[in-house]
């Protein structure tokens, strides 16, 4: 399920400015269209710290850990191309005596970060709790993401163009004038001083509700059109 929303805007102007526009009266309208789409992947990046005097026994500890974090991730279904475990980090600690005006040793904190993709999101909190388990103890964080967003883009693009041209119509139409031919188009916005105006008011045509122990929430996609055309 997803939530669409489309917008247009338009301006008037009988001025070039830096090429982007013809001399000639025309119209120059904008097309958007955005989308809210379930995400269907989820990077996870986690990692595991150890402290310890022995350098020795805090790599072990670590490489431990991380060997089952790895192994888990793996039992997940997740693929090995899609797990990247990060070298090992290690920093000397000191602190400062004050009484003996010293740096004295405290250990070493010995670090591995992993981070890993989930394509099946309901298995999400499962293989957070079992990455718990495992040792892991620092959670830095998790993007939620559109893998495939190429189809997603094709529907918004054309839903965007229909807009612009939906609002050229309109406007050409307001002013008692004949739309003429497209003179030009681009995805971006162009080199012009002109503010567009809203061509209505955005609307959802459909809501989405996630209900989940953990909400992904949604991600918003969406594609902009600029047209000029020529009126008469």
């Amino acid at each position: 399920m997803r939530s669409l929303l489309a917008a247009a805007a338009f301006a008037i102007s009988a001025f070039a400015n830096a090429g982007s526009l013809p001399e000639g009266p025309h119209l120059y309208v904008k097309g958007m269209s955005s989308m809210e789409v379930q995400p269907d992947a989820a990077i996870i990046r986690v990692a595991i710290t150890e402290k310890h005097k022995s350098l020795p026994d805090a790599k072990s500890n670590v490489d431990q850990i991380m060997a089952k974090a790895i192994q888990i991730a793996k039992d997940f279904g997740i693929k090995s191309k899609d797990i990247h475990a990060q070298q090992l980090n290690v920093h000397r600690q000191t602190r400062y005596n004050r009484k003996s005006n010293e740096e004295e040793f405290e250990g070493f904190r010995v670090n591995r970060s992993l981070t890993v993709k989930l394509k099946d999101l309901a298995e999400y909190p499962n293989l957070l709790q079992a990455f718990v388990d495992s040792g892991i103890n620092q959670f830095n964080n998790t993007e939620f993401v559109v893998e495939d967003k190429a189809e997603y883009m094709k529907k918004l693009k054309k839903s965007a163009i229909e807009e612009a041209k939906a609002a050229a119509r309109e406007l050409a139409d307001d002013f008692d004038v004949d739309l003429g031919r497209l003179y030009s188009v681009s995805f971006s916005p162009m080199n012009v001083p002109v503010q567009p105006y809203a061509r209505g008011k955005m609307m959802a045509a459909e809501s989405m509700d996630v209900s989940q122990a953990y909400n992904t929430g949604d991600t918003t996609l969406s594609a902009e059109v600029y047209a000029v055309y020529f009126i008469e």
